[in-house]
């Protein structure tokens, strides 16, 4: 019997579930996240790739220090329990943990993909502030089952920790103009500067989802090595995603989306004055 856990956000959950299933099963797979990594866990701007290791258990408590993603911490704090706790012999927990970056796919219940297909799907273009060009990488929902499914079947990965992504690599370029081609049009990205759309009252709070400020690129090495992680080439799943939103999706706007046209007029004025500028400098 396996369990696989995707709700624990707490040291607490893991304890919880440590006492419900201690002897019982086969393994519990702990689903956790790329978030581990932030608030200094390492210094992206230095550190490209990184690997599992690079979290350092011995400068973390089971605190919550103000101004820091209860989220990541919650995450980390689980992680730490499993590392000094599941080895225990009166335990008896057989666990893996399988960190993911930001999964993507259909009916996306965070919102961040139908964000980017709405507005492919509508033809106009977008806006991405110059700094939210870091590279990442991100993975298929379909790809993750499959992936925690060959976690699970493969040797020698009990008591360790992987993580698990798609191979390419990305950034809001690559990723809009792979997004809108499927939508079936040609993506208009204007670079406007983050400072410029914030001064927009309508505007204060345009964030396209997965902006990375600098590189977060981790290495995939160990788990390619010990159970050989398969996904979906990027185009493909993104053509089956778009698809299913247009031909399925009956939810609400995505965030933001009400105020479209200012998004776009907005575009247009810098496209306008930047042009004028370039032009006369």
């Amino acid at each position: 019997v396996v369990v696989i856990d995707s709700q624990a956000y707490k040291k607490e959950d893991v304890e919880s579930a440590a006492a419900a299933f201690r002897g019982n099963i086969g393994r519990y797979l702990m689903v956790s996240t790329g978030s581990v990594y932030l608030e200094g866990a390492v210094d992206f701007a230095n550190r490209c790739p990184y690997n599992e290791t690079d979290v350092d258990w011995s400068k973390i408590d089971y605190s919550y220090p103000p101004g820091e993603d209860p989220y990541a911490v919650g995450k980390r704090h689980c992680e730490k329990w499993l590392d000094e706790n599941a080895g225990r012999p009166s335990l008896d927990l057989p666990y893996t943990i399988v960190r993911v970056p930001a999964v993507m796919g259909s009916d996306d219940p965070t919102g961040r993909m139908w964000w980017w297909v709405q507005r492919a799907l509508d033809g106009g273009g977008v806006m991405i502030p110059p700094d939210s060009l870091g590279a990442y990488r991100t993975l298929y929902s379909t790809d993750a089952a499959a992936n925690f499914v060959r976690v699970l079947d493969a040797p020698h990965t009990l008591g360790q920790t992987y993580y698990v992504a798609m191979p390419e690599i990305m950034n809001l370029r690559r990723w809009a103009n792979l997004i809108w081609k499927a939508a079936g049009h040609e993506c208009a990205i204007t670079y406007v500067p983050r400072d410029v759309i914030r001064k927009q009252d309508s505007l204060k709070s345009y964030a396209p989802p997965m902006s990375r400020p600098v590189n977060n690129i981790h290495d995939l090495a160990k788990a390619q090595q010990a159970f050989g992680i398969v996904t979906t080439p990027v185009e493909e799943w993104i053509q089956t995603t778009v698809d299913w939103y247009r031909e399925h999706y009956q939810g609400e706007d995505s965030e933001g989306y009400r105020l479209r046209q200012d998004e776009l007029a907005l575009a247009a004025r810098w496209e306008e004055r930047w042009g004028k500028f370039t032009a006369e400098f």
